[in-house]
């Protein structure tokens, strides 16, 4: 893979590839590497050969795993010489024979998994297909616009948590004792707090977003209808210009389908600000599930965008 750090073990005949790949699986099944990763195989691929997605050769280990709620599966492959920060320092305190070799593989594979998959690598990898499964390679390099662009989600309004009536009771009682002694009583807000209303409306989220000429009241009409999947913003670091974009990628009656219903970018937006907004949308959809994203094509109708080669 790409970015990883390689280095030639010490041994003079490395093990088959197929012990690799069971320790590999016994390692992932034992210690998963992040929320959200379920691992499907761990097989051994001899003699792989070279093409233009992958600068290895030879045999390989091939992780199959899902995740989160994307309907596609997924493929990784590293091989006997993938390395990263375990590396170094157990070459050094641990004596290099082949358990050892495996079990310090299984650790930089297991950690560098943990790393890149919750820093949005199924964002950045190329992909290509293979049968039913999603191949994975090296991660695209990221540019830069300038100013600094960046995309997330929009945050809003969390409702606080509501406490049973019991303990909202023997709270309030202990306030008032607190006020008749002199004390405070920190627990105020939760006492005398309504037990059926919300603490907020929300009506302010994404007010910034007004405020550069955008319209966050129309995804909040969205949200309060149910219908809002997630609701994305893109952002400068020149203060003149904080928010530059917004993307709001809504359910349909179909499950496996989503559909971006607001796109928006200001006047001063980066060029390409527009695809980069559709492409995170439809990343998100197909966390969420969704096989399909209907993007606008600019001419009233949209644009079938199928989530497994994005």
């Amino acid at each position: 893979m790409a970015g990883a750090v390689r280095r030639r073990h010490t041994s003079a005949m490395p093990a088959p590839i197929h012990e690799y790949a069971a320790a590999l699986h016994e390692h992932l099944t034992r210690f998963p590497p992040t929320e959200g990763f379920r691992l499907v195989d761990v097989r051994a691929e001899a003699d792989q050969a070279a093409d233009d997605t992958t600068d290895t050769k030879g045999d390989q280990v091939a992780v199959v795993f899902r995740w989160r709620r994307n309907p596609h599966t997924f493929v990784l492959r590293f091989d006997r010489e993938f390395a990263g920060v375990f590396g170094p320092e157990d070459a050094v305190t641990r004596t290099p024979h082949d358990d050892v070799v495996r079990e310090v593989w299984c650790e930089n594979v297991g950690f560098w998994l943990m790393e890149e998959l919750d820093t949005g690598l199924l964002a950045r990898a190329r992909r290509r297909r293979a049968g039913p499964e999603i191949v994975l390679t090296a991660p695209v390099p990221q540019t830069h616009d300038a100013p600094q662009v960046w995309v997330d989600e929009v945050p809003q309004f969390a409702p606080e948590v509501h406490l049973p009536w019991r303990i909202h009771a023997r709270l309030a009682a202990r306030s008032v004792l607190a006020r008749i002694r002199g004390r405070r009583a920190p627990m105020a807000w939760a006492t005398w707090g309504s037990l059926d209303a919300e603490p907020g409306d929300g009506l302010r989220d994404g007010e910034w977003l007004g405020e550069a000429g955008m319209d966050p009241a129309r995804v909040r009409a969205i949200r309060d209808d149910g219908r809002l999947l997630v609701w994305l913003q893109a952002l400068t670091d020149a203060l003149e210009d904080l928010a530059v974009g917004q993307c709001a990628v809504v359910t349909t009656v179909d499950p496996q389908i989503a559909r971006i219903e607001v796109l928006e970018t200001t006047n001063r937006a980066p060029e390409g600000l527009r695809d980069r907004l559709v492409l995170a949308g439809v990343h998100v959809a197909a966390d969420e599930g969704a096989r399909t994203v209907l993007v606008p094509d600019g001419r009233g109708g949209d644009e079938a965008v199928d989530t497994a080669l994005c």
